[in-house]
């Protein structure tokens, strides 16, 4: 009769069949851990092998479930993310390709604005067809394979697809207005204002693709603060607007630009009517972020003019500008903390759209072109300064020995004893279902978050007394080490060092 230790080992196997693969249980079981604080690195064994097929047990499928059920405490997992991370390894160099190759555009497009010539349109129109292909692609691959497109990724193409459309009629445009004189002006307004859309719209889709790259926590920042400026354009806008017509009802009879008053020309129209508008507003913008140069105004040495600029400067160059940095600050500080969860959803989505777009390639290419066919390394070992390794073992020995070892349930975890000097203080204890898995413990007049670590549920690898410790070589190649600097995770912001 089996002894209850034994019995107890049975159910610590790696592999275990019955458990739902989308849940933190299912990872764990087939993870073990090792910390070695000698060398002060943390290693990890993982089971990627899926019983019966030569496929492993992740694939874009199960991301794309955990994606979509928004899961993250379950990729953020150690077994998930060291996949995640070797699929973006993986693909750093199409991802530099794809960098270098709208950077060319990019530089190419505003090198054409300065100087055109036939062969430069040709060139340009050569990339436009590339990346409209790629888009279409791209595009019926998510309609086949997926479910569809989502609603972000339908804004993202219609804005890719419209750049490149104005990139193709500033290019080719000024060819076909030569064959008629009609509309001069319009065609000159037209073709003044196509590239500016043109660049602009590039410069915005390159930084777009850039946010997988190690400045990419940069874009967010930008980002962030743009959206924060929208929140308090319900104040700056109605501010600008009095200012302006303030300033410009007071200085409309002076003759200086741009308060010049629409009634002195009769035969203004109304376009012309609205830029003078637009000008003023364009100015006291400007008077508005510290550039206030207001001798224009001072300089009628009238009391209302002198207390108006005095009460514009507090309340705008003061107060609401004070305001908009001092929000700013806030969320690039709030951004800091979580950009490594940002990073993560995109990343995670690029690998769910590499791994189908290399589904639909043709499978009788070899195995190392065919990402989704590609061996994940099984060790990852990772150090207290962040830097990491990953090597692949031919045959998992800690699978096979633990069975033999002792459970996972009788390994010692670390215990702490909270105790207070008040006997009439009491502790509350609140299980939050989160992803993090945060346990709340409200005290009196204070709160203390304890938060499980990420691989507090996998259980512990000791090497026995005649066993080696795991080892690495950690000489990789300037490839590996451009592809982790490129794209790689940083695991100092996922694993508790």
């Amino acid at each position: 009769m089996a002894s209850p230790e034994e019995v107890e080992a049975q159910k610590q196997k790696l592999l275990v069949n019955q458990e739902n693969p989308n849940t933190l249980e299912f990872y764990n079981a087939r993870s073990r851990v090792y910390h070695d604080d000698e060398e002060e690195k943390v290693c990890f064994y993982f089971d990627y092998t899926k019983e019966g097929a030569s496929r492993e047990i992740i694939n874009w499928q199960r991301l794309k479930e955990l994606k979509d059920q928004k899961k993250w405490g379950v990729i953020r997992h150690p077994m998930v993310l060291n996949y995640v991370n070797e699929r973006l390894l993986d693909m750093s160099s199409w991802y530099t390709f794809h960098i270098i190759a709208y950077f060319s555009f990019l530089l190419l497009l505003s090198w054409h604005v300065f100087s055109r010539s036939f062969y430069k349109d040709l060139l340009i129109t050569a990339y436009l067809a590339f990346f409209v292909f790629m888009m279409f692609v791209k595009t019926a691959m998510k309609v086949q394979i997926s479910t569809g497109v989502s609603k972000w990724s339908a804004v993202a193409l219609f804005f890719n697809f419209l750049t490149y459309l104005v990139t193709f009629a500033y290019v080719w445009l000024p060819t076909l207005f030569r064959y008629d004189d009609y509309h001069p002006e319009v065609k000159h307004v037209v073709l003044w204002f196509l590239p500016i859309v043109a660049i602009i719209s590039a410069w915005v889709n390159f930084l777009y693709i850039l946010r997988q790259s190690p400045y990419g926590i940069y874009i967010f920042m930008m980002v962030r603060i743009l959206r924060s400026f929208g929140h308090i354009a319900t104040i700056w806008i109605p501010t600008l607007i009095a200012f302006s017509f303030a300033f410009h009802l007071i200085m409309r009879d002076s003759g200086i630009e741009p308060w010049i008053s629409v009634e002195r020309d009769t035969n203004s129209t109304m376009v012309q009517k609205l830029f003078v508008v637009l000008q003023a507003i364009t100015k006291t913008s400007t008077m508005m972020i510290g550039e206030v140069d207001a001798n224009d105004i001072l300089g009628t040495r009238q009391w209302i003019p002198s207390i108006l600029v005095l009460a514009f400067e507090i309340i705008t160059v003061i107060l609401l500008m004070n305001l908009m940095v001092s929000l700013a600050v806030g969320d690039v500080s709030d951004l800091r903390n979580s950009a490594q969860d940002k990073l993560l959803k995109i990343k995670v989505s690029s690998v769910i759209e590499a791994l189908q777009f290399s589904q639909v390639l043709p499978q009788t290419l070899p195995d190392s072109w065919l990402l989704h066919k590609r061996k994940t390394n099984n060790v990852l070992i990772v150090e207290r300064d962040g830097h990491y390794f990953t090597l692949m073992r031919s045959k998992n020995a800690f699978r096979n020995a633990t069975v033999d070892r002792r459970p996972a349930s009788e390994l010692n975890d670390h215990k702490y004893r909270l105790d207070f000097t008040n006997p009439r203080m009491r502790v509350r204890i609140r299980r939050e279902l989160l992803a993090g898995r945060h346990q709340m413990v409200h005290l009196e007049d204070c709160q203390i978050v304890f938060k499980e670590a990420p691989d507090s549920g996998i259980p512990n690898w000791q090497p026995e007394a005649d066993e080696a410790k795991p080892s690495h070589d950690s000489r990789d190649g300037w490839q590996r080490r451009y592809a982790k600097w490129l794209i790689g995770l940083d695991w100092t912001g996922y694993l508790d060092l």
